[in-house]
């Protein structure tokens, strides 16, 4: 016990080390959250996206999955999709206009088929683009120029898992493109980001007893342009469980391994020195590019970060949404809204959705 507690507060020094070392500030921001809704903390329900004040979320029974997508200007709240065989969805969502696209992982007998949904909030609809049995599950998403960008992986002639992507053509079905490196070296692709402009992707070169690492830069063509070597960072941060999810937003990019440990670095910090590396860090993605600020919060408690993508330091946020007896289970971006989901400490009572506007104004 008194091992515990010593480990805590030695890791809580060294947390608040590397936050003081970027830079980091307190700002309390008492704002009145513009929308407000409770929803009963009985069902097991996933938070999945924000498109403007629609907020689209899951539910998932005995028998079956639902969908729903609640409204905060009108408080309705619309079913849009019940799926029976449901078996896994990732992290990974993207946007095209009005649409989200993700994939899920379906059951179909004893094999698990992936299918690629999209969900238009205009029309309030979901319904299935196209369809794949690759090995690969848990697919990563995104968006380069307009074209939706997946990770697909499956098993190759002689056995190994071979990587690949492929891109949404104007029939909305997935085909494969051949990507242009100069790498001396096959390398395997492990995770896709993209800034909205070009395509990132952190590869592994398998064949190098070193198993280098590197998060290279593509353009619209798929030619690499650039990379940067980020070997040494994942060593020295402990991201060692595999890739879960990877996002790059203007000079900078996180990532978060299976094991929950999260960097942020700068691409413009020569050595890529991690700005800040914690266990169950999330970063919040948001569709809005060019953004001067960015979110992060830690897991289960009331710690929320706000890059400030200028000056690449930190505020440390509080919105004073019952900070005493909940905290903070998801948070959801998108454009100027910021949405936080507050659950209670004690397990009873109910989840707390709050929808607040976020405009910073430039000092």
């Amino acid at each position: 016990m008194i091992y515990q507690k010593l480990k805590g507060v030695i890791v809580s020094v060294i947390i608040l080390c590397l936050i003081t070392l970027s830079g980091c500030q307190t700002e309390s921001n008492h704002v009145s959250p513009a929308y407000h809704v409770a929803f009963d903390n009985f069902a097991l329900r996933t938070y999945i996206d924000l498109y403007e004040t629609k907020l689209l979320y899951m539910e998932t029974g005995d028998a079956d999955t639902a969908f729903y997508i609640y409204n905060f200007q009108d408080g309705s709240n619309k079913k849009i999709l019940t799926v029976g065989n449901f078996a896994l969805k990732g992290m990974s969502n993207a946007f095209i206009d009005d649409a989200l696209y993700f994939y899920m992982s379906l059951y179909q007998g004893s094999e698990l088929e992936n299918d690629l949904y999209v969900v238009n909030f205009s029309e309030e609809r979901m319904y299935t683009v196209s369809k794949n049995t690759y090995y690969q599950k848990l697919i990563p998403l995104t968006v380069v120029d307009g074209k939706l960008i997946s990770l697909q992986g499956d098993s190759s002639e002689n056995g190994t898992f071979q990587s690949f992507i492929e891109m949404q053509d104007s029939s909305q079905t997935m085909e494969r493109v051949q990507m242009h490196n100069a790498a001396s070296q096959p390398r395997r692709i492990i995770s896709i980001a993209s800034d909205n402009t070009y395509l990132y992707a952190i590869e592994i070169s398998d064949s190098d007893p070193d198993r280098k690492c590197f998060i290279v830069k593509y353009d619209r063509n798929f030619s690499s342009i650039s990379e940067t070597e980020i070997t040494e960072i994942l060593k020295k941060h402990e991201i060692t469980s595999g890739i879960a999810s990877f996002s790059v937003f203007q000079n900078y990019f996180t990532i978060t391994d299976y094991s929950s440990n999260t960097i942020v670095c700068s691409f413009a910090g020569g050595d890529n020195q991690a700005l800040l590396c914690e266990n169950d860090l999330v970063y919040v993605p948001n569709d809005s590019a060019g953004s001067s600020h960015e979110f992060l919060y830690k897991r289960n408690t009331n710690e929320i970060y706000r890059l400030d993508t200028e000056s690449g330091k930190f505020e440390i946020q509080n919105f004073d949404l019952e900070n005493e007896t909940y905290s903070i289970r998801v948070m959801l971006s998108y454009g100027d809204n910021l949405l936080i989901v507050k659950q209670p400490d004690n397990g009873n009572g109910k989840e707390n959705v709050y929808l607040i506007p976020q405009k910073y104004e430039k000092q």
